[in-house]
């Protein structure tokens, strides 16, 4: 590193959390899973997100004919996990870039929902806010279910370290441009936002039929070049139920899954705690990172990671 650590540092758990090898991998997933039920988001998504064939404006790059593929999973994916990398384990400077390139980007998502009347704005303070709750939440959720430690199972953090990783991710929602007095800063906080919000978890009509147009849209190639992109979309489609595996039970419930799912959905994510032991390998690491995020991106995170490692020797 440049000496400038940005907003947090290597001694923070907000560090150690997201430098930890399955997490980037994985946050994207449960952020969208927990976002979706969220009429806001769902409009967000139908009215402006490339992927969807409802959107109407058909804005960077979508190709022209109604249900032709308007991008990839993936770039989505990217486009999520791109906004905690560079604004936690980033220098000050790219921290401010990162959000101020964020909030650009979202400006032009805007619009009334489908009463007609109440408008919406992926910019407000209030929708950052639950952006960045739900990035900071599901980076916890992908590190208590997937990081192997004391052995090859994963733990739940201690409830101070739970509270003081949270009381950390809040400056993220500041420079999201959320209110930092609406930021929850303990997880009992968290449980209590999320409470507040709940007449905002609904459907929006039509919803379901253009997740599944958009799912089989990504399925297939628009052309020969674009077929192993295609297959990066499936695995990462599929990648999906494994998020669904560690949601906490009342997400699970607002995704539309029933409770007599909940014992499959554990025996899947236990009989694939083993394979997450893989990335403390090198090469193995530095692949599925540079694949995923991108040579850029997978930089920052191994930079931050060995900052971690130092910190901790040091200790």
């Amino acid at each position: 590193m440049n000496g400038d650590c940005g907003y947090f540092g290597p001694d923070s758990m907000s560090w150690r959390v997201l430098t930890a090898p399955a997490v980037p991998l994985m946050v994207a997933q449960i952020t969208n899973l927990l976002e979706v039920p969220h009429v806001d988001f769902q409009s967000v998504l139908l009215d402006h997100d490339p992927l969807y064939p409802t959107n109407a404006k058909r804005q960077r790059g979508w190709p022209r004919g109604a249900g032709r593929k308007g991008g990839h999973f993936h770039d989505r994916l990217r486009r999520t996990v791109s906004v905690p990398l560079p604004i936690v384990l980033g220098d000050k400077a790219a921290a401010n870039r990162c959000a101020t390139r964020l909030r650009k980007y979202h400006e032009p998502m805007r619009g009334v929902g489908e009463d007609g009347h109440t408008p919406y704005s992926a910019t407000s303070a209030d929708a950052m806010l639950f952006a960045a709750v739900t990035i900071t939440h599901a980076a916890l959720i992908a590190y208590e279910s997937f990081v192997p430690r004391k052995g090859i199972l994963p733990q739940r953090l201690s409830p101070e370290d739970r509270d003081r990783y949270f009381s950390e991710m809040s400056h993220m929602a500041s420079l999201m441009g959320a209110d930092p007095g609406a930021v929850p800063t303990s997880a009992q906080a968290v449980a209590d936002y999320y409470d507040s919000i709940s007449a905002s978890f609904r459907f929006r009509s039509g919803w379901f039929s253009a997740q599944i147009r958009t799912a089989t849209s990504l399925m297939w190639p628009a052309n020969r070049h674009d077929v192993g992109a295609t297959l990066a979309d499936l695995i990462l489609m599929a990648s999906a139920v494994l998020a669904l595996a560690v949601l906490p039970r009342p997400s699970r419930r607002l995704n539309g899954i029933p409770a007599v799912c909940d014992p499959g959905l554990r025996l899947l994510h236990l009989a694939c705690v083993p394979g997450w032991a893989l990335l403390r390998l090198e090469p193995v690491r530095r692949w599925a990172h540079r694949s995923f995020l991108g040579a850029d991106d997978a930089e920052v995170v191994q930079r931050a990671a060995m900052e971690v490692d130092r910190v901790r020797v040091a200790a």
